[in-house]
């Protein structure tokens, strides 16, 4: 495809999301009832959707074929599927009475490994993004692994006296796509992105035979299909306080080694889920609501947990491309409230929106005291966790989700109290912030507190 005809389809991509950006839904009954209803959809209907497509969850989604690739699918009616190696663009919107939803489920290569593992994308409102064309898999791929004890070195060039690119652990597991022409040397993947020559007396035998390949020889990065992407979203846009604005949510498995991606540039190693958002105007926000995740660019990175978000500057290219400017922003906390409304339900694993325990709670006293000495009894109500901390979940529920932990002596101020569906007592410290009476100590006038219903 020309470059004029691919720049011309992003441009018109869009202008098709920001003229919807600019719309929004009706505040009476419509809302929530569309979401709920697109959700209830998607939950249903791609119940038994397969890996490598796309299912439709409600409709104005509208995916843009590459060249004159055909679907392997059909994508019409709520629930259907088409493959998504075919997909060069996507466009997710929502109009008058209807709301934007499709999932999408792939495989993603780890972060330093070329094992690759399910992920699932799912967008949400006004969205669209662009994927290039993913590097062809060579041929041959052969799977190897260190065998020498002490290492190995990943050369340049196939010669000992060339640049050293990395240092290889012993049982580092690679994949060799080549040979030097005397066979004393490998070119080998050990992750998606780095590449280049291996010593074959530092490696177990190749699986099967291997091209002979010149020195100077080189292989594109590998990314799997929608592991690299650019996107652009609405921000601010909810159509009612208890629906999500627009953007994607994407997950990984959460126990086990992070996803490598390639978001507007930006390189992202995630193990979990996160919630993103992106405008030139405004930047690329990264939300971590469970797991973990490492933001970077080629000027500075950031390690980001659960209940917090990281903002990355963007500017566009000459080819219509969105381009991280600068180093991610240091994580600040985000608006849990806001996120609670997240379509969490609709993703493949069981996630929770995390929360900055800071926003509710005080860290510890720096002496090692307890942070209810010296409280005057008509002090307002105070209450520190206990030894082997405190659990905040988003309900006066034991079997509700751990939003976050209080550890050791960190303390809050509690807003009510209320009786749990355990029938034991529960502090309230915000909306769906509770923390169970008995998992701590308390100081100053809490008989001052209401006592309210559970679910208040």
């Amino acid at each position: 495809m020309q470059t004029g005809d691919r720049r011309m389809r992003r441009w018109l991509a869009l202008l098709i999301v920001l003229l919807v950006i600019g719309m929004s839904l009706s505040q009476d009954d419509a809302c929530p009832a569309l979401q709920n209803e697109a959700l209830a959809s998607l939950t249903e209907l791609c119940a038994a959707q397969e890996a490598g497509t796309l299912c439709l969850g409600h409709d104005t989604v509208t995916p843009v074929l590459r060249g004159r690739a055909e679907a392997v699918g059909r994508f019409n009616e709520p629930g259907d599927a088409i493959a998504i190696d075919a997909i060069d663009w996507l466009s997710v919107s929502s109009e008058d009475r209807t709301w934007g939803l499709a999932r999408a489920l792939f495989p993603a290569y780890a972060e330093d490994s070329l094992e690759a593992r399910d992920a699932a994308l799912l967008a949400v409102g006004n969205v669209a993004l662009f994927f290039p064309k993913a590097a062809e898999r060579p041929e041959t791929l052969s799977e190897v692994k260190v065998a020498a004890a002490r290492g190995a070195n990943l050369r340049a060039r196939p010669s000992t006296a060339a640049p050293v690119i990395a240092k290889l652990a012993l049982s580092r597991e690679l994949g060799a796509i080549g040979r030097s022409a005397n066979g004393n040397w490998l070119l080998i993947y050990a992750t998606p992105e780095l590449r280049g020559w291996i010593s074959r007396s530092v490696v177990s035998a190749p699986l099967v035979d291997l091209p002979a390949l010149p020195a100077d020889a080189d292989a594109a990065p590998l990314w799997l299909p929608w592991q690299r992407f650019d996107f652009h979203s609405g921000m601010g846009d909810a159509p009612c306080p208890v629906a999500p604005a627009s953007g994607i949510l994407l997950q990984t498995p959460k126990l086990s080694p992070p996803r490598h991606f390639q978001i507007n540039g930006a390189r992202i190693a995630l193990s979990g889920t996160a919630w993103l958002q992106a405008q030139v105007s405004r930047g690329m926000l990264l939300h971590v609501i469970d797991g973990r995740s490492q933001v970077a660019t080629d000027v500075g990175a950031q390690n980001v947990r659960s209940g917090k978000y990281t903002a990355i500057a963007l500017n566009r290219n000459d080819n219509g491309e969105l381009v991280p400017v600068g180093a991610p922003a240091a994580p600040q906390a985000y608006d849990y409230h806001a996120l609670t409304v997240l379509p969490v339900a609709a993703l493949p694993s069981p996630a929770k929106v995390g929360l900055d325990v800071y926003t509710v709670a005080e860290p510890a006293p720096a002496g090692g005291g307890s942070p209810l000495e010296a409280l005057p009894a008509d002090a307002p109500c105070k209450f520190s966790a206990l030894l082997a901390g405190a659990n905040v979940r988003s309900r006066p529920d034991p079997n509700a989700p751990v939003i976050a932990v209080m550890a050791y002596r960190e303390s809050a101020e509690p807003l009510a109290r209320g009786i749990g569906v355990d029938r034991l007592p529960w502090w309230k410290l915000s909306d769906r912030i509770w923390v169970r009476v008995d998992a701590t100590v308390a100081g100053g006038n809490c008989n001052a507190l209401p006592l309210i219903k559970a679910d208040s």
